[in-house]
C-alpha cells in the first residue's frame, strides 16, 4: 500500500461517537465534538416546541429571598408537630 492510498483512506474516514438521546434515551452516532444532545427524530420535535422563557427568573429569585428572610426573622421553620394533621406523607430515608 502506498502513502497516497493510506492518505485517501484516512480522508474517507470520519470520527463518530456513541451518544444517547437526552429525550428518548435511544442510542445514535454523532460526529466527535458535535454538540447535539437529541437524536434526529427528537431533534425535529424539540425544534417545533416554543423557546424557553426566562422573563420571571428575577421575580422568582426575589420571592425566594423574601421567603428565606421571613423564615430567619420569624424563628425558623415550623416544627414537624405542626404538620401532624396534614396530608403530607414523608418518605423514610433520603431521596
Amino acid at each position: 500500500m502506498s502513502i497516497r492510498e493510506n492518505e485517501s483512506d484516512a480522508a474517507n474516514q470520519s470520527c463518530v461517537e456513541l451518544k444517547y438521546c437526552e429525550r428518548c434515551g435511544g442510542l445514535w452516532l454523532r460526529a466527535v465534538g458535535a454538540g447535539e444532545v437529541y437524536c434526529a427524530g427528537c431533534g425535529r420535535e424539540m425544534d417545533e416546541m416554543p423557546p424557553v422563557s426566562y422573563e420571571n427568573d428575577g421575580a422568582e429569585a426575589q420571592r425566594t429571598q423574601r421567603r428565606l428572610r421571613w423564615i430567619l426573622e420569624n424563628g425558623g421553620l415550623a416544627s414537624t408537630g405542626d404538620y401532624e394533621d396534614s396530608e403530607l406523607d414523608a418518605a423514610d430515608g433520603v431521596a
